[in-house]
């Protein structure tokens, strides 16, 4: 078993049903279309998208895992799956520290060079990274 989760955008539901999906389908970088695209390569069958080997945020049980660290962005299509599967991990008993940057984008860590809130950001979560590790 892994000492820790650490992520960073997680897609933790192939079958797209969280609403972030649809509210920030545009215009914020990653794109729902992406996002569909990207599941069927991984998951041709949709079927068994919903299967917990691959979409976590469908398991029954989530106890067993490791702390975890998750940051979302607030402009992100899967925003609401990794908030919920932090929010699942803590109601299971796992320690969990989650954030949800506000004004950021999916991929915000690969920006901070042009952006100083994504750069603070980033250091944010190299900084909750340090402290659990």
């Amino acid at each position: 078993m892994p000492r820790a989760q650490i992520l960073a955008f997680p897609n933790t539901d192939l079958t797209l049903s969280q609403p972030s999906v649809t509210a920030k389908a545009t215009g914020w970088g990653l794109s729902a279309d992406d996002v569909a695209w990207g599941a069927e390569l991984w998951v041709p069958d949709p079927a068994l998208r919903a299967d917990p080997k691959v979409s976590p945020l469908h398991a029954t049980d989530l106890s067993s895992l490791p702390p975890a660290i998750i940051v979302t962005a607030e402009h992100d299509p899967l925003r609401d799956e990794g908030d919920l599967y932090a929010a699942r991990l803590a109601a299971a008993g796992v320690p969990v520290q989650h954030r949800c940057e506000p004004k950021m984008i999916h991929g915000f860590l690969t920006l901070d060079t042009v952006s100083p809130t994504a750069a603070q950001a980033a250091e944010r979560l190299f900084a909750d990274i340090a402290r659990l590790l």
